[in-house]
């Protein structure tokens, strides 16, 4: 159990460093409640829109557009990645948004920086080795890994991370990351002492309507940001496979282009309107209204890649929390949290005849089973625990900075 800090202790301040949306990246929000609650004082550092806030101490840089020049320029910096380590740094530091984090930190003087992901470590190590404080990074992806999948990520952008993680790790006084499989492969890879703390990306509880008998045919969801990869093409694509016309629905935001290609591809594959395109919903409502709209979550994730495989999305623990069944395919921790709790079906592979046939398995019995263990486990994989893990790295090393 979280338990509050000493109010007899002066508040001390730490950094949340991500170059992310903080507004809308819910895990560097927990992060943020879970510092104030420790009695800390979060200052937080990363992108926002204009006009939003977070209801802590908040510096902002302005979201990166991209357009064509901040293409040119990302690939100008990246490229001579190719030259080692020194050619990497520069480049890195060449942008502006890394020199305004730095000077942020050692304005603010933090006893401890939480990293989030490899540019706010790269930035915090160079912070570190003029103040001596702390770090904790806090590794989201496999970020050498994170898109092997894509020519161009390899050619450019796998040299420029590989050289900088491994230049900075060292810096890092603890690590967590979001799964047991990621933790295995980031301390194989680097030679840690220590295996990363695993800190999964969980929401709070949320109270669930009553339970309802499951209707048929079902209704399928797929929730979160619309992107390529995430295995959408080879779901519609076993759509004419199903033996029951359920409906899938896919709730999310994405690139107009590709939105409209994956709504091309559901109208050649079903005429009477199976698959259901709704844009995404406020955070604060997203379980909400999977609980109300859906009877089975779905996360049929390609497996091409190492950072595939251990994939442990925060959809995942939505669909449980939400109290639906889910179907997934068979990566090394989803397969293994699936099965652990009794909440649903594994596919054999991530190919659109796999997914169908996992599809095919559900009943409305046993999806009634499933979504009864979805409850069960939702009182489990909430924040409320999950929390007591970062609260144990974050108070270990303040309390040997202290010493």
């Amino acid at each position: 159990m979280v338990r509050p800090r000493r109010r007899d202790v002066m508040r001390e301040t730490i950094a949340i460093l991500s170059f992310s949306r903080i507004a809308r990246d819910q895990r560097v929000l927990r992060q943020c409640d879970l510092a104030a609650r420790m009695e800390l004082r979060p200052k937080v550092i990363g992108y926002a829109a204009p006009g939003e806030t977070i209801g802590h101490d908040f510096a902002s840089w302005p979201l990166p557009s991209p357009t064509l020049g901040h293409r040119i320029g990302t690939l100008v910096r990246q490229l001579p990645a190719h030259l080692g380590k020194t050619a990497a740094m520069a480049g890195f530091w060449s942008s502006p948004r890394y020199r305004w984090a730095l000077k942020q930190l050692r304005e603010v003087h933090p006893r401890l920086v939480i990293a989030n992901d490899w540019p706010a470590l790269v930035v915090a190590a160079r912070w570190k080795a003029k103040s001596g404080g702390l770090i904790h990074y806090d590794s989201h992806e496999f970020a050498t890994l994170e898109f092997d999948e894509r020519p161009w990520w390899r050619f450019v952008y796998k040299p420029f991370v590989s050289q900088l993680e491994k230049a900075v790790i060292g810096a890092a006084d603890s690590i967590s990351t979001i799964s047991t499989g990621l933790a295995q492969e980031l301390q194989r890879q680097y030679g840690l002492d220590t295996q990363p703390a695993v800190v999964r990306s969980i929401p709070n509880k949320h109270a669930l309507p009553p339970v309802s008998e499951t209707l048929w045919p079902l209704r399928l969801l797929f929730h979160g940001q619309i992107l390529p990869g995430r295995g959408l093409e080879s779901l519609i694509d076993s759509i004419p496979l199903w033996h029951s016309a359920h409906r899938l629905i896919i709730r999310g935001d994405g690139n107009r282009t590709y939105l409209e290609e994956l709504r091309r591809r559901a109208a050649n594959v079903s005429t009477n309107g199976q698959v259901q395109f709704e844009p995404a919903v406020p955070p604060e409502e997203v379980i909400p209204a999977a609980a109300r709209s859906a009877d089975v979550g779905v996360f049929f994730t390609p497996l091409q890649t190492v950072q595939h495989q251990f994939t442990l999305p925060n959809k995942l623990f939505e669909y449980i929390g939400a109290g639906l069944a889910v179907a997934v395919s068979p990566g090394f921790d989803l397969r293994r949290l699936v099965l652990e709790h009794g909440i649903g079906v594994v596919s054999a592979d991530a190919g659109s005849e796999a997914i169908a046939a996992a599809i095919n398995e559900l009943t409305p019995q046993a999806v009634d089973a499933f979504r009864m263990k979805a409850r069960e486990a939702s009182q489990i994989l909430c924040w409320e625990q999950e929390r007591n893990r970062l609260h144990s790295c974050i108070e270990t090393l303040l309390t040997r900075s202290s010493a």
